[in-house]
């Protein structure tokens, strides 16, 4: 390809055996490479998820903290059912979300005392 001046194919192939071999060698196994385990896969030929947790926006302390994870969990049960708005920042497509907290509670089925409320918005300004 390089002598018969097919430059734009033979930069593909290079770039695919250079990220094909990366593959191979990279540990994968961390959760803060699965945006790359996800562009990799067409490559190697793996089945993806259609769905799964983009975890690159979370807060290590939020996964750490058991409970701070039931709650996200618990958070993107009730969120999915949600209206949504999608907004674009720099053209990645985000759903913009707009409850109450109080109605996040009550679906916790925790009672909407002061305490539960403030517990709830301090994960939220985690999150």
């Amino acid at each position: 390809m390089l002598v018969s001046n097919r430059l734009e194919e033979f930069e593909n192939e290079l770039s695919k055996q250079f990220l094909h071999n990366f593959a191979k060698t990279l540990p994968l196994h961390f959760s803060y490479l699965d945006w790359l385990v996800l562009k990799l896969r067409p490559i190697r030929k793996q089945p993806s998820l259609t769905s799964g947790l983009n975890s690159d926006y979370i807060q290590s302390e939020i996964l750490a903290d058991t409970r701070n994870f039931v709650m996200l969990i618990q958070f993107l049960n009730y969120a999915q059912n949600l209206d949504f708005e999608v907004k674009y920042i720099d053209q990645i497509p985000y759903r913009v979300v707009v409850f109450r907290l109080q109605d996040f509670l009550q679906v916790k089925n925790k009672s909407k005392n002061q305490y539960q409320l403030v517990k709830v918005k301090k994960f939220i300004n985690k999150l």
